[in-house]
């Protein structure tokens, strides 16, 4: 989650995030914020796989398809229009200056919800991939293909048509959802082989050709720039994958410190980016860009955090932000 909260405090300087003008610029920070969305919430989807077939085949848990739905409207649509109604659209409403029909279209349609979007989508996952959870645990590689499939839909229909309730998107999450269902079904010691830092090279290498391959403007270079974002995706996850793997082996979970976080890591996801938007309204050109980007990141878990701690309090403003 620290991660998601980084790269919304980095994104900025990329030049096409909030308002797109950045009054210092940072190349570096740009980089920074390239590589950091080519894994983390790639890394999120696969981590819900493989808690997903752990939950569903190891455990026997969501053996019926309308209780899971059900479940997930309560953990995913439900903080998904609490926070729309009460905090993501009147904030960015007055930066953006919505009219009826942004709200519809953004938020009714669910087109561009802002942060929230990544709720629509792992439902629409979910909801998705459930049906066929049997056919993938008995089909390796010809699961693959369908998940490439699907991907290849997700992405030609981003192309071509409206992105209605994250559909498109979806489809392009599939793979990286599959990808953690089988490393919990075979085990991730195939992946573990090798070492973390060799994953974190990767990962680095193949986003970077990846940015510099944006660049350039022939048929054939954009192709290969498909190819190698993709594959940086894949990499990045597994890497986080394995990275927090590495950290479960060493650090102790069962800390009042990590219980705090992670108790309040949706809530921190759902609200930080309005607070960043504020920190950058108030400082772009007052502070150097790095100082500029602590600022965002500190303001913004610690803000978050406050009113997460407030809302987890109630038990009606808990079940709103999807926990129990």
């Amino acid at each position: 989650m620290f991660l998601v909260v980084l790269y919304h405090s980095t994104v900025f300087w990329t030049g096409n995030w909030f308002t797109k003008d950045p009054i210092f610029s940072s190349a570096t920070l740009g980089a920074l914020s390239g590589w950091l969305n080519s894994f983390h919430i790639y890394a999120f989807a696969l981590v819900s796989g493989y808690l997903f077939y752990h939950l569903k085949c190891q455990k026997g848990k969501y053996e019926k398809f309308i209780p899971f739905v059900v479940n997930k409207v309560k953990r995913l649509l439900i903080p998904y229009v609490f926070v729309s109604v009460l905090w993501v659209i009147p904030i960015q409403g007055y930066f953006f200056h919505y009219n009826v029909k942004n709200i519809f279209y953004n938020y009714i349609l669910a087109v561009s919800p802002g942060q929230l979007w990544f709720l629509v989508m792992l439902f629409d996952v979910f909801v998705l991939f459930w049906p066929f959870s049997d056919f993938f645990r008995q089909h390796g590689w010809l699961g693959a293909i369908v998940v490439l499939s699907m991907y290849g839909v997700g992405f030609l229909g981003s192309l071509f048509a409206t992105n209605v309730f994250m559909i498109w998107t979806a489809l392009r999450y599939m793979p990286f959802f599959w990808l953690g269902f089988k490393l919990c079904q075979h085990g991730s010691r195939c992946v573990r082989k090798i070492p973390a830092v060799l994953w974190f090279i990767a990962s680095i290498l193949t986003n970077a050709f990846a940015q510099y391959l944006d660049g350039l403007d022939t048929n054939f270079f954009k192709l290969l720039k498909i190819f190698f974002s993709f594959a940086s995706c894949v990499i990045g996850a597994i890497m986080a994958f394995v990275v927090l793997q590495k950290l479960a082996d060493v650090i102790k979970w069962d800390t009042k410190v990590f219980k705090f976080f992670s108790e309040r890591s949706m809530g921190v996801y759902l609200l930080h980016q309005q607070i960043i938007f504020v920190c950058i309204y108030w400082l772009n050109g007052l502070v150097h860009p790095y100082l500029h980007v602590a600022i965002n990141f500190i303001v913004s878990t610690v803000v978050s955090l406050s009113i997460s701690t407030a809302l987890m309090r109630f038990r009606i403003t808990r079940f709103l932000i999807g926990e129990k």
